[in-house]
């Protein structure tokens, strides 16, 4: 029972229910605008509890009538209750798919339970279960809830937390129902859909809420006192330009403040972008703010600036940015091409991936293995206008016997005979991408080593090694720091397989293969040794450029010579851009 005392009615100060809210530290709770619309102060009750309680509202954005965004304010009270309050999701938990028995499906939907006051003659609070998922949002601000069968969305719901029954995680707030009649699924003043805030939309609106959520960067020490710092700094071109040098691309929207900037750059980028990030924004602060920066640098980055020389990583501030950079960053269209059991088929997914986040994706469509490329090609043409005027990529996500084919040379525009060499083209394992895959757990651990070194070491595998894919694995396993491997000739299946099933992030190869009858000093070794040192060093978000680069290379160097960029593919295999799984596909 004490695990819910954090819900809470909201009503007028002259009396009447109008709509609920939710505790979220001692003295603050959480409701929607339009519920506390033109009061200064406004009653709470906690039903059984603590019952009439006068609290001041607090407006946090500019929403003024229904449709707008920000539907959101907060309540003060004049002193602590002794509730607890609710248990509040981190910003990935709610697009992660659950295993939790919280209903979840592959694109991520659950269901999760709200409360609220109707009027009734009773006057008591009434409960409903939802479902929603990251796959139902609405203009980038709410999601859409759907009422489970029996239940329904009405005038007194507003202001609910959305939470996961089996926890109590609150994970946003119900402000809409689409109240009307009968084709809306209601009747009068019932609604079977309606809307709610995402935690992720409400930490806009409201930054101290960042303050409460558990987040894994910083500690909570560290992250408050760096957002009280920088409290009420507006964000301003050069703030935006540093971050643009930063993460290697620029944003698509701008950013509401400083705090706003940080925040994206510290959850979309590794760890040591957001100490540059800081480093580099620094001289365009005020002389307060910026010697307040200073002194915190110095009791919570004490170690950055030796940490990212150890990586690698190019000094700030000052610094050009790397002339490569942005892997990591860099917006995408990536295609995923899953095998049938029957028919001699694949079903192919177009996504794309804009700034940290699965942006448009196409409808899952089944074609004939004779079809994949012209397929192909019209899904990445009717996609390109999502990334285009952005520095982007193509990714292809397809099954292993199909990481060596000759992509780069399908077209992005087959009317212009416009081909792929012009962009970045990278390979993926599609086994990768199923969120329970064993494949995709190593390779996160390797790739977050990999980003922690900051660059690429890579692991030399000679024409004439060993071919047993068996003592080819026992030797991935015995060494788990090996994150790149270069390969001398075309992988055989036992190499590749084992590499994939160690989480190999990164290979590159050529697609010729070595006949030489020597390996001493054949093709295969010069090529390999040109494509080492080409490699070595490099920051692993700088490779899609790297290979595109030396492609083009390639193209000027004289046919009859090898050359490293010639037939080049690279596996580069980046597990947190993960699109969605397509709807119906089997995860």
């Amino acid at each position: 029972m004490d695990g819910w005392r954090w819900r809470a009615w909201v009503g007028h100060p002259d009396g009447g229910k109008l709509g609920a809210a939710f505790l979220v530290s001692p003295a603050r709770l959480l409701t929607c605008a339009h519920t506390v619309a033109g009061m200064d102060e406004a009653r709470v009750g906690f039903p059984g509890l603590s019952e009439d309680l006068v609290a001041r509202v607090r407006r946090l954005s500019d929403w003024r009538r229904p449709g707008d965004p920000g539907d959101v304010a907060l309540l003060e009270l004049p002193a602590p209750v002794p509730f607890a309050p609710a248990r509040l999701a981190g910003p990935g938990d709610l697009t992660e798919p659950r295993r939790d028995g919280s209903g979840a499906d592959p694109l991520g939907r659950r269901t999760f339970g709200i409360w609220g006051f109707p009027r009734r003659r009773d006057d008591d609070e009434r409960y409903a279960t939802v479902t929603t998922g990251p796959d139902l949002v609405l203009r980038q601000e709410w999601w859409q809830l759907k009422a489970e069968a029996g239940d329904w969305l009405e005038e007194g719901f507003s202001g609910s937390a959305v939470y996961a029954p089996a926890t109590g995680e609150v994970v946003g707030m119900v402000t809409d129902a689409e109240l009307g009649g009968r084709e809306d699924g209601g009747d009068g003043g019932r609604a079977s859909k309606g809307r709610m805030l995402p935690l992720t939309s409400i930490r806009m609106y409201w930054e101290g809420l960042d303050d409460l959520l558990p987040l894994a960067w910083l500690t909570p020490e560290a992250r408050r006192a760096l957002r009280a710092l920088l409290d009420g700094v507006r964000s301003s071109d050069p703030l935006e330009a540093r971050l643009a040098e930063v993460t290697g691309s620029a944003s698509h929207r701008r950013f509401r403040s400083a705090w706003d900037a940080v925040r994206y750059v510290a959850e979309g980028w590794p760890g040591g972008a957001l100490p540059r990030f800081l480093r580099a924004a620094a001289p365009h602060l005020d002389e307060r703010t910026r010697a307040a920066l200073e002194a915190w640098s110095a009791e919570h980055l004490p170690d950055a600036e030796d940490a990212e020389a150890e990586s690698g990583a190019a000094p700030r501030p000052g610094a050009a940015p790397r002339p490569e950079g942005g892997g990591s960053g860099m917006a995408s269209v990536i295609v995923r091409l899953e095998r049938v059991t029957f028919d001699n088929a694949y079903d192919l997914t177009v996504h794309t991936w804009v700034d940290g986040a699965e942006g448009p994706a196409q409808r899952t469509v089944r074609v004939p293995e004779r079809r994949v490329r012209p397929a192909v090609e019209e899904g990445v043409a009717r996609a390109r206008g999502a990334v285009v005027g952005r520095d982007w990529m193509i990714e292809f996500a397809v099954p292993e016997t199909w990481l060596s084919k000759p992509f780069e040379e399908w077209y992005v525009d087959r009317e212009h005979r416009i081909r792929m060499r012009m962009y970045p083209v990278v390979v993926r394992d599609v086994e990768r991408l199923r969120p329970d895959s064993i494949r995709r757990d190593q390779a996160h651990h390797r790739w977050r080593l990999l980003h922690e070194r900051g660059r690429s070491d890579p692991q030399l595998v000679r024409c004439g090694a060993p071919r047993a894919g068996t003592a080819f694995q026992d030797w991935l396993e015995a060494n788990t720091d090996f994150c790149v491997l270069v390969y001398g000739t075309r992988p055989v299946k036992g190499w590749l397989s084992a590499a994939l099933n160690t989480g190999v992030p990164v290979m590159l190869w050529t697609r010729t293969r070595c006949d030489g009858p020597s390996h001493d000093d054949c093709g295969g070794a010069r090529v390999l040794d040109e494509l080492a040192r080409a490699v070595a060093g490099r920051h692993p978000g700088d490779l899609p450029n790297l290979a595109l680069a030396l492609r083009k290379k390639a193209l000027a160097a004289p046919k009859d010579e090898q050359h490293c960029g010639r037939d080049l593919t690279l596996l580069w295999d980046d597990p947190s851009r993960l699109p969605d799984p397509p709807l119906g596909m089997e995860v």
